[in-house]
């Protein structure tokens, strides 16, 4: 059987190809989202401000997704989907989905050692690297040149627009099983979102250190002593070390993502700006460095 022309059906292959990457990463995003839920996280507490951040970040991954699909096809579909072309005619072998998939898994080896060569020498990760990076590879862009090869050898009028709404529907589908067994996960508890310790006043009572000198003593009679506690700007910047005694409250709150609020008095620069996080066996607190869209924090932890 002859080996299709490399021009033929290149535009229904980029087409295809940069459509299934988009919605592999998509999925992708999900599949993180979902495993991210678990970790802890300190956001906002709703209202406006929560929608709009939702709105922008659903935005803000659609125009990932086409910028992804579209160079994910310029740049490794379309090329692997030529060079199986490629390999059949100087071969002598049927251009054949399986041919593809060789091709596929071999590139994917070589880029994994390449890139898993450079990550060693500049003394990251370990060996684990090569075979996490080429299953990473193969996984993301096997179904993508696979449809996107069909694409480009329909065999029939019409089937390339057939297969271009197959893979449209199948990433559809696909992130709806992927949204319907993430909710059912957490909803039945195999999962669990995120939520801070629920702490009650006896277990605030002891020493709470950041690791570098600084320390709150929280009594049982409601005194807090800070020795050394770093200050920080608004900017980021650090701007010194309170050492100082106040008292200490811990009152419950109703917001869901905040159930505690850890208010100090008489201690000026400590006055605002605490929370609990950490986990049950393992609270801290903490308090933002600089503004809470930073993501930085300075943290205590409990030592008993």
């Amino acid at each position: 059987m002859p080996v299709r022309p490399p021009d033929g059906g290149n535009g229904a292959v980029f087409t295809v190809g940069a459509v299934a990457i988009g919605a592999e990463a998509v999925i992708a995003a999900l599949v993180a989202v979902l495993i991210i839920l678990q970790f802890e996280s300190h956001g906002g507490e709703g209202g406006l401000g929560w929608l709009f951040g939702t709105v922008f970040a659903l935005v803000l991954l659609a125009v990932m997704s086409v910028i992804a699909g579209l160079a994910g096809s310029a740049m490794a579909v379309l090329p692997l989907v030529l060079l199986g072309r490629a390999v059949a005619r100087r071969t002598g072998r049927r251009d054949s989905w399986q041919l593809t998939l060789a091709t596929v898994a071999v590139v994917a080896v070589t880029l994994a050692l390449l890139i898993g060569s450079c990550t060693l020498l500049v003394g990251f990760g370990g060996l684990l690297v090569y075979p996490v990076l080429a299953l990473s590879l193969i996984v993301g862009l096997v179904p993508a040149t696979l449809c996107a090869r069909a694409a480009g050898n329909p065999g029939k009028p019409g089937a390339r627009w057939r297969v271009l709404g197959g893979v449209a529907l199948g990433g559809l589908g696909l992130l709806a099983v992927t949204l319907a067994v993430g909710v059912a996960a957490y909803s039945s508890g195999i999962l669990k979102i995120y939520e801070p310790p629920r702490l009650t006043e006896a277990d605030m009572v002891g020493t709470w250190t950041d690791g570098g000198g600084g320390s709150l003593r929280f009594e049982a009679g409601g005194t807090v002593t800070a020795k050394g506690v770093k200050e920080y700007e608004a900017t980021g910047e650090q701007s010194g070390a309170s050492n100082c005694t106040g008292k200490w409250q811990l009152t419950e709150n109703e917001g869901v993502g905040r159930p505690f609020e850890l208010s100090i008095a008489d201690c000026e620069s400590l006055s605002f700006g605490w929370d609990i996080g950490g986990t049950e066996e393992h609270p801290t607190v903490f308090t933002w460095i600089g503004e809470p869209d930073s993501g930085e924090r300075y943290i205590l932890t409990r030592q008993r």
